[in-house]
């Protein structure tokens, strides 16, 4: 992704937002891309009953947006939030996108990006059917445990589908089980 990460340095914007703020809202259509140089965000929806559910978090070295919506020019489902102070580059639509006409190589890495998080999703959606939440949890410990940490407990409870309290249990569990028994 060196063309597009290049692109947010030439032309993108810094921007440093507070933890807790919003970058897009569900129903506006995303019209900026933005490179976290520092600080986590999430992708999110609020179901029927008020529900908040993330769909996917983004760290450092990341480019995130509702990429449905800055692609397809509709309103997004999906609210675009910061949680934590982030540090960021943002890129205006226009601009990425009339780049990407004249450059076959960030053309294509665009599409990466956008493959990529549509094997996320199908991943997700995956997992939801088939795996336990112990089995989730246990999958994204095992591949990202440092970015666990910095992820609030009931919003990483809403993401695996169940209540914080029933994370702290397999939390529990999980590290009760790997206590040495005393003999």
């Amino acid at each position: 992704m060196q063309a597009l990460h290049s692109t947010f340095l030439e032309l993108g914007t810094r921007r440093q937002v507070d933890a807790r703020q919003l970058l897009l809202c569900a129903g506006e259509v995303a019209q900026r891309l933005y490179l976290i140089e520092q600080g986590c965000a999430r992708l999110y929806l609020v179901d029927a009953q008020g529900r908040e559910t993330s769909t996917q978090f983004f760290f450092e070295g990341e480019v995130v947006s509702s990429l449905e919506s800055f692609l397809t020019g509709r309103p997004s489902a999906l609210y675009l939030v910061t949680m934590e102070a982030c540090h960021l580059r943002v890129l205006e639509g226009a601009v990425i996108k009339a780049r990407a006409k004249a450059d076959p190589v960030l053309q294509a890495e665009l599409q990466e990006l956008t493959q990529q998080r549509l094997i996320h999703y199908a991943n997700l959606y995956t997992s939801a059917i088939a795996d336990s939440p112990t089995q989730r949890y246990l999958a994204l410990q095992a591949t990202h445990q440092q970015r666990l940490e910095r992820i609030p407990l009931h919003i990483l409870a809403a993401y695996l589908g169940v209540s914080a309290v029933h994370l702290s249990r397999i939390r529990r569990k999980l590290k009760e089980s790997a206590l040495p028994r005393a003999l």
